[in-house]
């Protein structure tokens, strides 16, 4: 999905071993798109260089006006892209607190600790985790499924991406 104003763009062209993945992506600012495909078919492939997990053989991935990837010559890293990805199973730091899970991207872009906290605690408070916003002693191996799913979403979208990339 991509915010309101910018559109995401993508032509990739990726081997991995005997699978190629060919696809051309336009997301109009705003709108949610779904990509729909059996196991196998390339969609997580699909989110994983868009974010710039998986290095393209060839193509353009942009955001607006900004290009994020293009063969040859421009490529930025992941945590410059400005997206927000949440994985299939989450990839919480089991070992973080949910208010430490949420804060992580914040803190790594700048943001002094006790105001990512209380950012942190205020998403947190939006998706119906209060009692977890205030337990900072809860590890994120100990929440449920779908707790752990909506701290997933908040990290993302905690940071303001400029496009939000969910899978399943």
């Amino acid at each position: 999905m991509a915010v309101e104003g910018l559109m995401l763009t993508a032509r990739i062209d990726v081997r991995l071993g005997a699978f190629r993945l060919d696809v051309d992506v336009s997301v109009a600012a705003g709108r949610v798109t779904a990509v729909l495909g059996p196991n196998g078919a390339g969609k997580t492939t699909l989110l994983r260089c868009i974010q710039g997990a998986q290095a393209i053989d060839a193509g353009r991935i942009a955001v607006g006006e900004r290009v994020l990837d293009e063969v040859p010559g421009t490529f930025l890293a992941p945590r410059r892209r400005r997206l927000g990805i949440v994985h299939q199973d989450y990839l919480l730091f089991g070992h973080l607190s949910a208010v430490d899970n949420v804060a992580f991207g914040l803190r790594a872009a700048g943001m002094a600790r006790t105001d990512a906290d209380e950012r942190a605690r205020a998403w947190l408070h939006r998706v119906g985790l209060a009692d977890v916003a205030a337990g900072s002693r809860v590890r994120a191996s100990t929440l449920s499924g779908g707790q752990a799913q909506r701290v997933a979403l908040v990290r993302a979208l905690a940071v303001s991406p400029e496009a939000l990339l969910l899978d399943e």
